[in-house]
């Protein structure tokens, strides 16, 4: 019989954030693929949890994954944890779930500490829905086709980023998205945390590229009667995005219209134009 692998959810800061399941589950498992074991021999030790680790992160990852999938097959129980939070949400734990239900291993969770859905019961914001945005891109079109979507996307925007970059990203959500609250939370769960809601602009000028922890934004989602107009190559980036997606001329056209306050029609020539291109 195949083995089974366990996503364990860890905490985001304060190690009591941890459930009876997830202790019990790791002092059970054969192995523990830990994206850094050193933070992860800091959680064992602190309840008394003798079972081995493995290093598993992005840059082992194509020699971890076979590794631990024919652990699987042999009939040994993987525990993927990541430092801190759920694993498979901001991490290389994707491509081990992927390979291990290919390969007909059993995949099962162990809930825990989130900073996605502990971020989105304190902000106090309101948004049609909630999107993940993860790690912004640190440059390039790409991250101005991301920042763009998140200006004009009604739903709550939640964004991961490193404090040494968090001071240029409030400026450039702040320039893009025009008056909007948001609410920025720097090492939830811990002895210092913070958590602040104002405009995107006073945040911008009260936290700079050198603070400290980790920290996660939530952004109010757009407003359709005061969503920020796009720059014509703003426009293009965002629209050749949404037709990465498959959605239709018709659909794109008129969400971003309403979004935007621009005429459809505009919206569904760009779409022919880069269609023919």
């Amino acid at each position: 019989m195949t083995g089974v692998l366990y996503i364990v959810g860890t905490p985001i800061g304060n190690l009591d954030d941890i459930t009876f399941r997830a202790v019990d589950t790791l002092k059970q498992v054969d192995v523990i693929a830990a994206e850094d074991t050193r933070i992860t021999a800091r959680l064992l030790a602190r309840y008394g949890i003798a079972t081995p680790l493995v290093s598993f992160r992005e840059e082992n990852a194509a020699h971890a994954v076979p590794n631990l999938v024919q652990r699987l097959r042999d009939g040994q129980c993987v525990a993927l944890v990541s430092d801190a939070g759920t694993p498979s949400v901001s991490d290389p734990g994707q491509q081990l779930v992927a390979a291990a239900q290919e390969a007909g291993i059993r995949t099962t969770p162990v809930p825990g500490p989130s900073a996605l859905a502990s971020a989105i019961s304190v902000c106090g914001l309101r948004g049609d829905g909630v999107r993940f945005y993860g790690f912004l891109p640190r440059s390039g079109k790409t991250r101005d086709a991301r920042i763009n979507a998140i200006a004009v996307d009604t739903a709550l925007a939640v964004v991961y980023e490193s404090p040494h970059r968090i001071g240029g990203t409030l400026s450039e959500l702040s320039v893009r998205c025009g008056p909007r609250r948001a609410t920025l939370m720097r090492e939830l769960t811990k002895r210092y945390e913070e958590i602040r809601v104002d405009d995107l602009a006073v945040l911008a000028k009260a936290f700079g590229d050198d603070v400290r922890g980790e920290i996660t934004l939530v952004v109010e989602g757009a407003h359709s009667d005061d969503a920020p107009l796009l720059s014509p190559d703003a426009l293009e980036h965002l629209v050749r995005q949404e037709m990465a997606r498959g959605e239709s001329a018709k659909d794109i056209s008129a969400r971003l219209a309403q979004t935007m306050g621009i005429r459809k029609k505009d919206v569904y020539a760009l779409i022919l134009r880069l269609l023919a291109e």
